[in-house]
């Protein structure tokens, strides 16, 4: 996991096998402000060049909930985690998405792209957005770019097999999907103790999604917390997940 290019030493440092989450958002959030089509792409490239054959994935913006600031102009919500926000956010404000699609598409030349979708919550939500993206890059060089999802809302869970029949690899994203599969804020102290993965929901849950994953032939990784521990990676090897992304 990486929040901006210059992290890539520390991951390099590490011997990383890939980036497997890219958090763009950071990057806007640390300029503090838009960046343009050329900014993003020499972030992006500078990522993709770097780690020289090995897949980068670029979680496209993931902003609402507790992630935004004032120059992304977000309209007041009384529960920003259950509103705009993820993909529902890139369908509502497509510029945000096209100038992302194309400086990635740039950047594929460069190398291996893993495009991921935050918060997808159906199937046609993916599609949908999927849609804005493609046509974002019309007539640009095709690349190396590859579209994934990420599990991390029930209801994209529960079409895992329909969803991975189209996309072309997905990631788990662990901390939004126990907050939405319990019903509990991760950043309230008082229901803390509610957010645990050690239920066996959870882990039914993850089988469901890595049985789909196996019967599409499409890659599937773990992001999140449950990932950078060590005592779960044996649980996650016997669901057949092989892959994990944890901060370096």
């Amino acid at each position: 996991n990486i929040s901006f290019s210059s992290d890539l030493a520390e991951a390099l440092k590490m011997k990383a096998e890939g980036i497997g989450l890219y958090r763009t958002e950071f990057e806007f959030f640390a300029s503090g402000r838009m960046l343009s089509e050329d900014e993003q792409y020499r972030r992006y490239s500078e990522a993709v060049k770097a780690m020289d054959g090995k897949r980068t994935t670029f979680r496209l913006l993931d902003i609402g909930g507790d992630k935004t600031a004032p120059f992304f102009n977000m309209p007041r919500e009384e529960n920003p985690y259950l509103g705009f926000r993820g993909s529902r956010l890139l369908l509502g404000r497509p510029e945000l998405l096209a100038v992302q699609a194309r400086a990635l598409q740039r950047a594929s030349a460069h190398g291996a792209v893993d495009v991921l979708y935050p918060m997808v919550v159906s199937l046609e939500q993916f599609r949908a957005v999927k849609q804005v993206f493609q046509k974002a890059v019309t007539g640009l060089p095709p690349g190396q770019l590859r579209h994934g999802v990420m599990f991390e809302v029930p209801s994209a869970c529960l079409q895992a097999g329909e969803i991975l029949a189209e996309a072309d690899f997905a990631s788990i994203g662990t901390n939004d999907l126990i907050q939405y599969l319990f019903a509990v804020d991760r950043n309230n102290e008082l229901v803390s103790s509610d957010f645990v993965p050690d239920r066996p929901v959870f882990w039914r849950l993850l089988g469901d999604i890595a049985r789909a994953a196996n019967e599409a032939g499409k890659e599937l990784s773990v992001c999140g917390e449950v990932a950078g521990y060590p005592k779960y990676i044996a649980k996650l090897i016997e669901l057949g997940i092989r892959n994990i992304s944890v901060s370096p």
